[in-house]
């Protein structure tokens, strides 16, 4: 009786404690992410706050707080995109890719109701110290770069 007892108790607990089968392939829903968790964590943080419509704050949160004059025509051609496109519903991560131990690329697209933009992200480890944005960009003009590494 005992032993039926003790059977029964550890096939109930590994059952609780395995994921449904619905469950394991499910996927965070996009822009889910731990605050400034990394460089995908910056990167959703920008977008995040893109989607929302806070642009200045996008781009503080990516560039800091001093991120110089080359930036103002890059925020006036993303308000001129804003205000053909209106405001993004989204997002999605469509690549990660890495170039040796030191280099990494991401690339997301921003969901406008029209068309997508793509944003690519560049970050540096020389040292393993922690990844810095080295540069990004975007383009709206051509979906089929989107597929293109």
């Amino acid at each position: 009786m005992r032993a039926a007892l003790f059977m029964s108790l550890c096939l109930v607990l590994i059952l609780a404690a395995s994921p449904a089968p619905a469950a394991q392939g499910l996927q965070p829903p996009s822009g889910w992410q731990q605050a400034n968790s990394g460089p995908a964590g910056q990167a959703e943080q920008f977008l995040d706050l893109m989607v929302k419509g806070q642009l200045d704050e996008a781009f503080k949160s990516l560039l800091g707080k001093n991120p110089g004059d080359s930036l103002d025509k890059l925020k006036f051609e993303v308000f001129s995109m804003y205000k053909k496109n209106g405001k993004p519903v989204g997002y999605d991560k469509v690549m990660e890719q890495n170039a040796g131990k030191s280099l990494l690329k991401l690339r997301y697209i921003l969901l406008f109701k029209s068309k997508p933009v793509m944003f690519d992200f560049y970050y540096y480890n020389p040292t393993g110290q922690g990844w810095k944005l080295r540069t990004f960009s975007y383009q709206g003009k051509d979906v089929k770069k989107i597929f293109q590494q």
